[in-house]
């Protein structure tokens, strides 16, 4: 696959993604109204989930720029499945597979398309002592 069509096809999934996490939040807006309790405890998940779809799909225009985002977009994808599964067999909700292939297919699609993919995990630092360092 050739460079700039990897380039458009992970700013696809991203805006995507994205879209799909703002049209979700705002799909969950009436649910939770009955029951607030994200609100009672001082977030609002709905927003939440508006301001990650937002800043995914603003990364979408230049990922490279815009690791953290790329990064963040991946992680959706293992999170929605931990949280399936918790729901499902802690609390014995109903297990959606739906949320699940697609967190998981966008954050393998952002990791199959990211030009550099040696950068998507951070590099270990290593912890220096505090007396070797030379004084400034």
């Amino acid at each position: 696959m050739s460079g700039a069509l990897r380039r458009i096809s992970l700013t696809f999934v991203m805006v995507l993604m994205g879209a799909a996490l703002v049209a979700g939040s705002a799909v969950a807006i009436l649910p939770t109204a009955l029951l607030p309790l994200d609100q009672q405890i001082g977030t609002n998940a709905s927003a939440a989930a508006a301001a990650l779809g937002i800043g995914i799909m603003a990364a979408g225009v230049n990922p490279a720029g815009h690791i953290g985002w790329v990064r963040v977009g991946i992680l959706y994808g293992p999170i929605v499945l931990g949280y399936q599964a918790g729901a499902y067999f802690l609390l014995g909700a109903p297990f959606h597979i739906g949320p699940v292939i697609f967190g998981i297919a966008c954050s393998l699609l952002m990791i199959a398309l990211y030009p550099h993919r040696g950068t998507l995990i951070p590099p270990i630092q290593q912890q220096v002592a505090p007396s070797s360092v030379p004084a400034p």
